[in-house]
């Protein structure tokens, strides 16, 4: 797999309890979201969560090395998405975009009603959207700008900016202008999209 690493040095090797407590500082901030994302690509909690894994160990790895990321959030969710679709095409596994799993994938909220309803949101968005706008959307939702999200799926950020656009078409049309069912599922976790490409 090849490394594009985000701004990518050497340096000298950090010491051990540095990167341990680097390490913990990302994870803290950022399992959760790439937990999330790799629902959305491998569509299996085990595959999720074996792969976080794996990027985790690789960044502490290239850390340990002497290597520094301007980006680590975007640099971890580039590996990953190299990672499992690696992993997926190793095992001749068909790369299915969906989220109906994401209500197992940690930092969840434990009302009942709240989840289900996310659930169905998702299930609802998983329908909408061509695989790779639901792409764009989830790791916008993770709160990644267009420049990274075009480096993360190599794309170009104005084409990031147009699946976006066409992926809240598709929603806006969904939810705002189908007639109302007695229990309506409100898209209140969807971000809003401003109608520039910029991030």
């Amino acid at each position: 797999m090849p490394d594009r690493s985000f701004g990518l040095t050497s340096d000298a090797t950090a010491p051990l309890n540095e990167l341990e407590h680097e390490l913990d500082v990302l994870y803290s901030t950022h399992a959760a979201g790439l937990l999330r994302y790799a629902f959305t690509l491998a569509n299996d909690n085990g595959t999720a969560q074996d792969a976080i894994q794996e990027i985790f160990l690789r960044y502490f790895v290239a850390r340990g090395e002497g290597r520094q990321f301007a980006d680590p959030k975007a640099w971890l969710f580039r590996v990953l998405r190299n990672h499992l679709l690696d992993s997926l095409r190793s095992s001749s596994v068909k790369s299915e975009v969906a989220i109906e799993g994401i209500e197992n994938s940690p930092d969840r909220g434990h009302d009942p009603e709240e989840r289900y309803h996310q659930t169905e949101l998702a299930r609802e968005i998983t329908k909408l959207l061509a695989p790779r706008e639901l792409e764009c959307f989830r790791l916008r939702a993770e709160g990644l700008s267009y420049d990274e999200i075009a480096g993360i799926m190599d794309l170009r950020q104005g084409t990031v900016g147009a699946m976006l656009a066409r992926a809240h078409q598709k929603m806006r049309r969904a939810f705002h202008e189908a007639p109302e069912p007695r229990n309506r599922i409100t898209p209140r976790v969807m971000p809003r999209e401003e109608n520039s490409y910029s991030s």
